[in-house]
């Protein structure tokens, strides 16, 4: 029950049988919520409604009538809970199968892109991989003070990295040459640009002014680029 129906109900038990003048007098709740009020309650089985000269009254039934009430919603909602109970298995695998399907996240900004940078780690371990089409374009010093803060990072937590650059760019072996943890090789095609993938995620990183980095969780999806890489990594030297 809400505090206005009991409100309501131990006002009619004082009253007896009232209208709703006295009602709205004796509970202090306005006219357009009591008769709602008054409704929900009849419909509960707690207020009867009688007519007397025209005019509505209404009466509060006998209180273990209250009693036998809250046995009956103890009673639902122990059927209730029963149900959820033997639904509560397949409702987890369903959400754990749409996790697992895709997560989409955008991360902006420098700040954000050091969160993507961290979310894209997050459940790799020590001794696992991952791996990266570099960018195409020419990378800021920013960029490059951000690459060598990740690479002493990387080596902290025991990664291993492969990336793959445009042939180009082949200036951009200085930094990582200090890490055995890191391989780096360069082809003269044309690549996707700034994909980092690990088992089950892939970063898709946009540089510029305001970067703009987007997460997506979906390992099957990432099992597919990761092919796609090993093919790529075979053809460059």
């Amino acid at each position: 029950m809400t505090p206005g129906e009991i409100n309501v109900y131990l006002s009619l038990l004082d009253l007896g049988i009232s209208s709703t003048g006295s009602i709205i007098k004796k509970s202090h709740i306005s006219s357009s919520k009591v008769y709602l009020i008054l409704e929900r309650l009849i419909q509960k089985g707690l207020v009867s409604q009688v007519e007397r000269n025209n005019v509505k009254h209404f009466q509060a039934a006998n209180p273990k009538r209250l009693s036998d009430y809250m046995k009956e919603k103890k009673n639902k909602l122990e059927s209730k809970s029963k149900e959820i109970e033997k639904l509560i298995p397949k409702l987890q695998e369903k959400h754990k199968s749409l996790k697992e399907t895709q997560e989409t996240i955008m991360f902006q900004g420098m700040k954000g892109f050091q969160s993507a940078r961290e979310e894209f780690i997050s459940n790799l371990n020590r001794g696992e991989e991952y791996v990266i089409f570099g960018s195409q374009n020419p990378l800021t010093e920013g960029y490059k003070n951000n690459i060598r803060k990740f690479n002493k990072d990387n080596k902290r937590r025991g990664f291993k990295i492969r990336l793959i650059y445009n042939s180009k760019y082949k200036e951009i072996k200085k930094l990582y040459s200090k890490f055995s943890n890191i391989k780096i090789k360069f082809i003269e095609n044309i690549l996707p640009s700034s994909i980092a993938i690990s088992k089950n995620k892939i970063l898709l990183m946009a540089y510029g002014e305001n970067p703009i980095q987007v997460l997506i969780k979906n390992k099957e999806l990432a099992k597919s680029y990761l092919a796609f890489f090993e093919t790529i990594w075979k053809q460059s030297k």
